[in-house]
């Protein structure tokens, strides 16, 4: 008969023996083994589609009935993607066709408005080297933001100095390729922000003499340009950038403009002032308003009482365009 300690010995042998074998087993069956799930996306993994999400917000909205540049770049962009119609600068029935066409042939809604859909399908990234109406439009839209260039469809040295000049301008990467973002920061609008050189300041006839050549005018109620009266309209002492805005708001937006209000006294103070170059004073046409709400973001009223409608670029305000109704013009900062 064995002992009670002859049993216990062999008790724990077995289970020696049963430890070892599965061991062995998961050992031998561990390459086997199906790899882990994967972990769920993180918050950093997810941040592109925010800022996919943010560059959709940022397109413009071009429809039936607009002029200017982004109406241009839109018909140029459509002939770039097979779908050719006149760039004459004009939304009309012609161009509402050939927008259904493409937003129907991309699987879009066939409303024949050109919104941050339409717009991201339309754009191709654009590198030195490269031809066609796509470039044609590119120029268009940086000459439009101060950066002027010819627009003769060729991506060589000169369109990519300006394309870099821009992107630094407007902090984004100084690669000379025009990609998704550079469309959208060129599109926004807002121009003469950030400007190179758009911190020097002009003479009120070298202001006038670039205002006039781009068909801009200017009217006082004293019919005078003398800074030190109230009643005057000046230039004297404006920034460089400021004036390329103003340009650029013209070319973008198709509208006639008047300069109604420059850096004479009696505007407030502060070092964004009209007093230091940086404002800017326009009549309140209902085609400027009209482009100015479609192309900036309502943002804050203003103690008087003026809404402030507002541009960024990279999380920097580039131009604030401020209601002045009862004045019957926009008062406009270029930052």
């Amino acid at each position: 008969m064995r002992t009670a300690a002859h049993r216990v010995r062999l008790i724990a042998s077995a289970a020696l023996l049963a430890t070892a074998l599965t061991t062995g087993a998961a050992a031998t069956a561990a390459p086997h083994m199906p790899a882990p799930a994967a972990a769920p996306m993180s918050a950093t993994a997810a941040a592109p589609t925010a800022a996919a999400a943010a560059a959709q917000a940022s397109w413009p909205t071009v429809k039936s009935g607009q002029r200017g540049v982004d109406v241009t770049t839109v018909q140029l962009l459509l002939t770039a993607r097979g779908h050719a119609v006149k760039a004459d600068g004009v939304f009309g029935s012609g161009t509402v066709a050939k927008v259904k066409a493409f937003q129907k042939a991309q699987h879009l809604p066939t409303d024949g408005i050109v919104g941050p859909q339409t717009w991201t399908r339309l754009v191709t990234t654009l590198k030195p080297g490269t031809k066609g109406t796509a470039v044609t439009a590119l120029q268009h839209q940086l000459t439009a933001n101060g950066h002027t260039v010819k627009t003769d469809g060729v991506y060589g040295p000169t369109t990519t100095t300006k394309v870099k000049a821009y992107q630094t301008a407007h902090r984004l990467t100084a690669d000379g390729i025009a990609g998704t973002n550079t469309w959208a920061t060129l599109v926004r609008g807002g121009g003469g922000g950030g400007t190179p050189g758009g911190g020097a300041k002009l003479s009120d006839a070298q202001a006038a003499a670039k205002l006039k050549a781009a068909g801009i005018s200017r009217v006082s109620s004293g019919n005078c340009t003398d800074r030190n009266r109230k009643n005057c309209t000046s230039l004297e002492g404006i920034r460089v950038g400021t004036v390329d805005g103003v340009i650029a708001l013209k070319k973008k937006s198709g509208c006639k403009i008047t300069v109604t209000g420059g850096t004479e006294t009696n505007h407030a103070g502060g070092t964004y002032s009209h007093w230091n170059g940086y404002k800017v004073d326009i009549s309140r046409t209902s085609c400027v308003t009209s482009y100015i709400q479609g192309h900036a973001t309502k943002h804050h009223k203003r103690g008087d009482g003026a809404w402030v409608w507002r541009v960024t670029s990279g999380g920097k305000t580039v131009v604030d365009y401020a209601d002045e109704r009862w004045a019957n013009h926009w008062d406009i900062t270029y930052y």
